[in-house]
């Protein structure tokens, strides 16, 4: 039996360096590439103001995180959920001002969990399916709607309500199984070594 974790977050804005914190995460279980149904999904209170402009992406507002938990009151809940499984993720690799890689969903929940007194996701648990997208069809073709659509995996929700963690995660289990089976073939073809997060 394989498990897995799929999972995304939403946050206040871009980089940890910046004060930024994480407002929502889901994690969905997947056991040998299928949905069992079982899913973690919280918002929380960062602590601190969410800029209009994020809201028009994620549509989570101060007002639906004033009586949410810190994220530091389900930090435990969530790691005993995920354990030791591998997380799949599909996130943009940018470089930060020091130069190093910096991938946002990574950054923030290594930061947040820190910052609950726990200690962070192992670095080999991390699976970012972005990096093979980007390896096999190109940066400007990675994003999450052109993987979906170019697996017929249909997005209107996405389309008509925009992003969330919860849905994000869900249409990405969907087509994991697919850019897998994809990349294997790649990865064959090419002789490459598998991407790190």
């Amino acid at each position: 039996m394989l498990r897995e974790i799929v999972l995304d977050t939403e946050s206040t804005g871009i980089l940890t360096s910046e004060g930024h914190r994480l407002v929502s995460v889901t994690a969905v279980e997947m056991i040998d590439r299928k949905l069992t149904g079982r899913e973690f999904q919280v918002i929380v209170n960062p602590g601190r103001d969410i800029p209009a402009e994020t809201t028009k992406i994620h549509g989570i507002t101060n007002e639906m995180v004033a009586d949410k938990p810190a994220f530091a009151g389900i930090a435990k809940q969530l790691k005993e959920f995920v354990g030791d499984s591998p997380i799949i993720i599909t996130c943009r690799t940018t470089k930060n001002d020091n130069g190093s890689d910096y991938t946002l969903d990574i950054a923030m929940l290594d930061m947040e969990m820190k910052k609950a007194g726990l200690e962070p996701f192992k670095k080999q648990q991390w699976i970012n399916v972005r990096r093979w997208s980007e390896e096999m069809f190109g940066s400007d073709n990675a994003r999450l709607d052109q993987i979906l659509d170019r697996y017929k995996i249909d997005r209107s929700e996405r389309e008509r309500d925009g992003h969330s963690a919860t849905l994000d995660s869900r249409l990405l289990a969907a087509v994991y199984p697919k850019l897998l089976t994809d990349y294997t073939k790649f990865k064959k073809t090419h002789k490459i070594k598998p991407p790190t997060p």
